[in-house]
């Protein structure tokens, strides 16, 4: 359900240069310099007029002085922002781990249950750091804003609370109890085609929803996939996923290498057609038990 590990990103660059230049410590104005050399609490006797004036000059339309208001937001949680709130109505503490569902190259997914209402989803929790290094915060934010806005659709998990803490980000999705396709295709090896006809017409609503939202998935493997209490196919991990006006094409060469279409491989700029190659693969596989030359089954 979480798997950064095979894929390929390889236009991102690096953290310190994307930060340079646009230091927040290094935004001057005037307000910011009065504030370090008085108090607070003596700038707040000042007139009505110096007041209304200072904290309309401040993250109320300026955001690139936050690091010197009176409250900062350190920069590690500003850039999350807005997405990732700070500090909202569902918190880790509403939640218990009942155990592992699988593990990534930035964090884990836990099995977990709310508190209040008895109802199970699946956790996943990323670390900051990590996300910072390997210049993925765009990446991350987009994850959580396509699935929350596109997890209404009945074959789309849908990822209802999502927050971060000082060093951690928090994601909630729904837990679909049937598992990962790929667990079904290394069970039964292949599948009757009236099932397969059932599973890809599934898979391709979900498609063509994103693609008429605006959204490219660039990574639709048997992983991503998941079975629902109902036996439904449900798709999950939004994490390449990216905003793409319909007709627009990318160049990022990202995705898993069995599934990625040619003009990816061939670093050719590409559009949501890349998503149907991946479908076809993922039929193939589905009928035979194989990708490319690498065998589904144990």
């Amino acid at each position: 359900m979480l798997s950064y590990d095979n894929r390929i990103l390889v236009s991102l660059s690096n953290f310190a240069n994307d930060v340079s230049g646009r230091s927040f410590a290094s935004a001057t104005s005037h307000q910011s310099t009065f504030s370090v050399s008085r108090p607070w609490s003596r700038v707040s006797r000042r007139s009505d007029v110096f007041c209304d004036c200072r904290w309309h000059q401040t993250t109320l339309s300026d955001p690139l002085v936050a690091a010197k208001t009176a409250w900062p937001v350190p920069y590690v949680e500003a850039i999350f922002l807005p997405e990732f709130k700070i500090k909202g109505e569902t918190t880790e503490k509403d939640f218990m781990v009942i155990g592992t569902i699988s593990k990534g190259a930035f964090g884990k997914v836990y099995k977990v249950v709310k508190k209040d209402s008895n109802e199970i989803y699946a956790l996943k929790i990323l670390s900051k750091s990590q996300i910072i290094s390997e210049n993925a915060v765009q990446q991350v934010k987009d994850e959580v804003s396509i699935q929350s806005m596109c997890g209404h659709n009945p074959f789309v998990v849908n990822c209802p609370f999502y927050w971060q803490g000082r060093k951690q980000l928090f994601i909630v999705s729904e837990y679909m109890p049937g598992g990962e396709l790929l667990d079904l295709c290394q069970h039964c090896t292949v599948l009757p085609e009236e099932l397969v006809r059932i599973y890809v017409a599934e898979i391709a609503l979900a498609i063509d929803f994103l693609h008429n939202a605006g959204v490219i998935y660039r990574d639709l493997k048997l992983e991503n996939i998941l079975i629902d209490g109902e036996g439904h196919l449900r798709l999950v991990d939004f994490g390449l996923a990216k905003w793409l006006k319909y007709g627009s094409r990318t160049t990022t060469i990202c995705g898993t290498r069995q599934y990625m279409a040619p003009e990816v491989l061939s670093m050719e700029p590409y559009g949501h057609a890349v998503d149907w190659w991946s479908l076809g693969v993922v039929a193939c596989c589905l009928l035979t038990g194989e990708v490319g030359h690498h065998i589904i089954c144990c």
